[in-house]
């Protein structure tokens, strides 16, 4: 039987004849691409339990040794902000329509602002101190928490006297929504404060829970105070407001819990320490901060309440492209902070891989922006999209320069950082307000992606000056950075990344 078979599989394959190189070929193809198609396919299959796993494994202080399995657990809590930051964005979008959207823009921008400038950035400076070891999370939390506390009753002091000044910014929400939004200003810092501390102990797996927590506290509280009780504009930043104190309370439980957080008062050399690494990196920070918001800030003095909720509706969908970027610098500057010698070239390959998966975002959200923008913020704001394709090259832009950024905070050099974010910002203002008279709230779109890629293009510049890399060797795509992404990928998986 096995010889007449033999025989008639001979019959059959002369009376075929002989394979075309081009079949050939597909074959070829198919053995090599087909065991690879079902690793990743496993890979998919695999993660969503092993962030379960993560999650009910025994809780301890030891932080994660893969750099991939570190990567995902911080890409799947970006995701999970992403996806409750478009919900509570459609929600906005529908509940306040484009005008009470910008009034809420207008107020968190002020908000967030003040409370930016006036904590000069300790919490920053208390995060690289307990990454790096040289001083216990004890230490380093409370005169964090102390100076956040202090800049933010400031800051409140400050706004009090502006918000019944009658200027053109204050015009645009109304009194009784900027007096809300200053109760964004203490609940920000602290509840940022105590995140970094998480972060930089790596303990990604009770951020993404914590931060779950705080998305569904985020959208449920959007539903009852704006949707059910109507209380418009201030209901939607008191549901901000309760998200910060969920997330805040978290974070303190967690590190007192595992990380054996106590109140323990740092000597005078070690807070002159803390507080001289946070304004060093506070420029950097401040212009960071204002750079995304200034044509924000720009229209509310510009144009009107219609025309700021395009463009922050627009603005908000695109920036939460960073996610792949922001998870994998959220990752790396552990790592790259223990190791400087490494770190050049670790953040060259991460930059190339994030910037080729962000342009594939990116292209995709493009390609379906107007249904997109139907489907998530309603009719009302299709006169947005074309500001979408306008802010594309910024937004790929910006998913390099927080990489590069990493990298010279890693190394304790955050003036790098600074004069990139005010180049970016001072390009980004005089563009928005030598644009907005001939292109309306465009001219901001266009103004954003300017500064974005002025602030890359200087960290790029800076970066192969200080490294000795050449350009063509930190931006250009090799065969190498495709095995170290597919190494990456496996080792999500469970397997170790070498």
């Amino acid at each position: 039987g096995k010889a007449k078979h033999t025989r008639a599989m001979g019959a059959s394959s002369r009376e075929c004849g002989p394979q075309s190189p081009l079949k050939k070929a597909l074959q070829r193809i198919a053995r090599r691409t087909v065991p690879r198609m079902r690793e990743l396919a496993c890979l998919v299959v695999k993660l969503p339990l092993m962030i379960r796993n993560a999650a009910s494994a025994k809780k301890t202080a030891r932080p994660s040794s893969t750099g991939g399995q570190d990567t995902a657990l911080v890409f799947a809590t970006q995701a999970w902000v992403t996806l409750a930051g478009l919900v509570c964005q459609s929600l906005l979008a529908y509940l306040l329509l484009p005008e009470g959207r910008g009034a809420y823009a207008v107020c968190v921008a002020f908000a967030h602002l003040l409370g930016i400038s006036l904590t000069f950035s300790a919490d920053l400076g208390a995060q690289f101190f307990a990454m790096t070891k040289r001083m216990s999370i004890s230490k380093c939390l409370l005169p964090a928490l102390g100076v956040c506390l202090a800049g933010s009753v400031l800051g409140m002091a400050v706004a009090l006297p502006f918000i019944h000044s009658g200027l053109a910014f204050f015009q645009k929400a109304s009194a009784s929504a900027f007096l809300t939004s200053l109760a964004l200003i203490p609940l920000t810092s602290c509840s940022f404060a105590a995140e970094m501390q998480l972060a930089g102990a790596k303990r990604f797996a009770a951020l993404l829970h914590l931060t779950l927590a705080r998305s569904a506290v985020t959208v449920l509280c959007t539903l009852l105070l704006v949707w059910q009780l109507e209380w418009g504009v201030e209901g939607a930043l008191l549901a901000l407001c309760a998200s910060h104190v969920v997330m805040f309370l978290g974070c303190f439980r967690d590190l007192r819990k595992n990380l054996a957080l106590r109140f323990e008062a740092p000597s005078r050399s070690e807070l002159m320490q803390i507080l001289h690494y946070g304004l060093r990196v506070h420029l950097a920070r401040l212009g960071n901060v204002m750079e995304l918001r200034i044509g924000i800030l720009a229209l509310a003095i510009l144009a009107d309440r219609e025309a700021v909720g395009l463009f922050a509706a627009v603005s908000a969908i695109m920036l939460h492209l960073h996610l792949i970027a922001d998870s994998v610098g959220i990752a790396l500057y552990p790592r790259t902070a223990g190791d400087a010698d490494q770190a050049p070239e670790l953040i060259g390959r991460c930059l190339r891989l994030a910037c080729l998966a962000t342009f594939g975002a990116l292209a995709l959200l493009l390609l379906a922006s107007a249904p997109l923008v139907r489907l998530l913020l309603s009719e009302a704001f299709l006169p947005a999209v074309p500001m979408m394709w306008i802010m594309a090259p910024g937004i790929l832009a910006i998913a390099a320069a927080n990489l590069l950024a990493t990298y010279f905070k890693s190394i304790d050099r955050p003036g790098v950082c600074s004069w990139a974010s005010w180049a970016g910002l001072l390009a980004n203002a005089a563009a928005c307000f030598a644009l907005h008279p001939a292109l309306g709230t465009e001219g901001a779109a266009w103004a954003l992606s300017l500064g974005l890629c002025i602030r890359t293009a200087w960290l790029g510049v800076a970066f192969h000056r200080h490294t000795g890399m050449a350009l063509g060797a930190v931006w250009l795509l090799g065969r190498r950075d495709f095995a170290y992404g597919w190494a990456a990928l496996r080792a999500v998986g469970g397997h170790r990344l070498r």
